[in-house]
C-alpha cells in the first residue's frame, strides 16, 4: 500500500477532516476509494479529526455487532493515516483502542457471518418488486452488473462512464483492478446492459461515477455510491421481498453470480423463465 496523501500547503482550502485525503497520487485508485469511503463513514457518524481515542474506541464499539473486523481494522488504518499524514498524533496507537480492537476479536471474532448469496431467483424476484423511479433504474443496474459481472462493491462504487465501452454482444467494463469485463446482454426484463442504459439515460449521468447517490427529492447527488450505500441498496431491496435484511450485504450480487455460475446452467435458470441471468465474461488488460 503506497504512502498515504499528505497536505499539500498550510493554506489549503478543504477542511482539516479532508486534507489528508486531497494529494492522493501515491495510491492505487482502490486504496484511496477504500480511505476515502472509510473517513467520510466516520464524519457522517459524527467523529472529527483529530480525534481522541475515546471517540475512535467508541466508534469501534458501535460496530462491533454489524460488521466484520477486518474491516474494523481497516477503519482503524484509514483513520490513523488520516491523523498521521498531517503531523497530528495518532489516536489510533494508543493501548485503549488496542484493548478495544482485541476485545472486540475474542467476543465477535468468531460469530461473524457469512454473507447470504443473492441468487438469480431472488434477483429475479427483487427486480420484479421494482418500479420506474430514478431510484429503481439506478437500483436495477446496480444489482444486474453486480450479479452478472460478480463485481465487488470497491468495483462498483468506482466504475465511471469513462470505463464503459459497448461492443457487439455487450458492454466491456475495465475496472480500477486492471480487470476487463464483458457483461452480455440478455433478455430484456434481466438485461444489465439495458438497465445500465436506462438508467444512465434516465439520469443524465455522461461522465464521471456510474452509480451516484440519489437525495430524497430524487435527485442525483453529483457523488459516487459508498461500498456503505451499495450495502444499504441491497438490504432495501431484499427486504422489499421478504428476506431476512441482516444476512445480505453490497457483495450479496456478486456471491450470487460467482456461485451461480460454478453450477450446472439449469440449476441457474429463473423461476418460470427459461433464460438464466447472464454471467459475464473476464479478462485482463
Amino acid at each position: 500500500m503506497g504512502d498515504f496523501p499528505h497536505t499539500i500547503h498550510e493554506d489549503h482550502p478543504l477542511d482539516p477532516q479532508v486534507k489528508a485525503f486531497a494529494q492522493a497520487s501515491a495510491l492505487t485508485d482502490a486504496t484511496r476509494a477504500a480511505y476515502w469511503g472509510d473517513l467520510r463513514r466516520f464524519i457522517d457518524w459524527g467523529g472529527a479529526i483529530p480525534a481522541p481515542d475515546k471517540m475512535v474506541a467508541s466508534y469501534l464499539v458501535e460496530h462491533a455487532n454489524s460488521h466484520k473486523f477486518a474491516t474494523l481494522a481497516r477503519w482503524r488504518v484509514s483513520l490513523g493515516k488520516a491523523h498521521s499524514a498531517q503531523g497530528l498524533e495518532d489516536p489510533t496507537k494508543t493501548e485503549l483502542v488496542n484493548a478495544v480492537l482485541k476485545g472486540i476479536k475474542q467476543k465477535h471474532g468468531r460469530e461473524q457471518r457469512r454473507v447470504a448469496p443473492l441468487t438469480a431467483t431472488q434477483t429475479s424476484n427483487v427486480l420484479n418488486a421494482m418500479g420506474g423511479r430514478l431510484k429503481d433504474l439506478r437500483d436495477k443496474a446496480l444489482i444486474l452488473v453486480g450479479f452478472s459481472g460478480g463485481l465487488r462493491r470497491s468495483e462498483l462504487t468506482s466504475l465511471t462512464v469513462e470505463n464503459l465501452r459497448e461492443r457487439t454482444g455487450g458492454m466491456e467494463l475495465s475496472l480500477n483492478t486492471g480487470r476487463v469485463v464483458m457483461i452480455p446482454y440478455a433478455q430484456e426484463s434481466i438485461c444489465p446492459v439495458t438497465a445500465l442504459k436506462a438508467w444512465l439515460a434516465a439520469s443524465g449521468i455522461v461522465s464521471g461515477a456510474v452509480f451516484q447517490g440519489i437525495n430524497r427529492h430524487g435527485r442525483i447527488s453529483g457523488q459516487p455510491l459508498t461500498g456503505h450505500g451499495v450495502a444499504l441498496v441491497i438490504k432495501e431491496r431484499v427486504k422489499a421481498v421478504g428476506l431476512d435484511p441482516t444476512r445480505y450485504s453490497g457483495c450479496s450480487p456478486r456471491v450470487g453470480g460467482i456461485l451461480e455460475g460454478a453450477q450446472d446452467e439449469a440449476s441457474g435458470i429463473l423461476d418460470g423463465d427459461s433464460m438464466p441471468l447472464p454471467k459475464a465474461a473476464h479478462g485482463h488488460q
